[in-house]
């Protein structure tokens, strides 16, 4: 509690603080102070053989890479910056959050000849309560950086199911069955599409919509997130 307080009394001589670490914010520095932005917990999964992300996916042979940003720990700064994305209708922070991981792996994207972006979507119940889909708001922030489409209209979440955060990983993966279907299958076919998600857990999510995906006629699926707690 004294702790809040503190950070709200910062914020009042302060405006503009550091997300993480509480630290006013220099001229150059937006949202994240230098220090900071230097030590995030980048993964570096695409990098690795075999890759920790592509495991989750069920033998999904459609999917030929995954990229994730940082590692997500308990009160850590990913943690920190997709709370105010989702839950505190901070969408900048959300089109930040794909810009820097755009910069991190646009060699790899390049390379990858990527077409299109493709957010797992929300129900849209859940869109209509929190005003946006933060995978969306992330795409965006990608597509600033590489120029690359974002459809949002290709997939649709086909229903609300409960809360992942408690459920085994049998569990997940059944709460998701059934849980997406191909909207606009003329926009994504002969494509190479990267589904992309904000956090990335056991994979059951992600993974049930690239199930979906390899069903159509895309050519390639690539995954990415922001955060995972792999």
């Amino acid at each position: 509690m004294i702790k809040k307080y503190w950070k709200d009394f910062i914020s009042l001589i302060y405006p503009n603080v550091c997300y993480n670490c509480d630290v006013a914010l220099v001229e150059g520095e937006e949202r994240i102070c230098l220090r900071c932005f230097r030590d995030f917990p980048l993964t570096q999964y695409h990098q690795m053989d075999p890759n920790p992300l592509i495991q989750m996916t069920s033998g999904n042979l459609k999917v030929k890479g995954a990229f994730c940003f940082m590692k997500f720990n308990k009160d850590g700064i990913a943690q920190k910056l997709l709370h105010e994305l989702k839950y505190k209708n901070n969408a900048p922070i959300g089109l930040l959050l794909g810009e820097w991981f755009a910069n991190y792996i646009k060699e790899e994207i390049e390379k990858a000849k990527i077409d299109a972006i493709i957010p797992v979507p929300l129900h849209k119940s859940k869109q209509r309560k929190r005003g946006y889909n933060q995978s969306e708001v992330i795409a965006r922030g990608l597509n600033k950086i590489t120029g690359i489409k974002v459809i949002n209209d290709a997939m649709i979440r086909t229903k609300n199911v409960s809360t992942q955060t408690k459920k085994g990983k049998v569990g997940r993966w059944q709460n998701v069955d059934s849980l997406y279907k191909i909207e606009k299958n003329k926009d994504i076919k002969g494509k190479r599409v990267l589904l992309l998600d904000d956090v990335i857990t056991t994979g059951a999510t992600i993974g049930t919509a690239a199930e979906v995906l390899a069903e159509s006629e895309v050519a390639e699926i690539y995954l990415g997130c922001i955060a995972s707690g792999k």
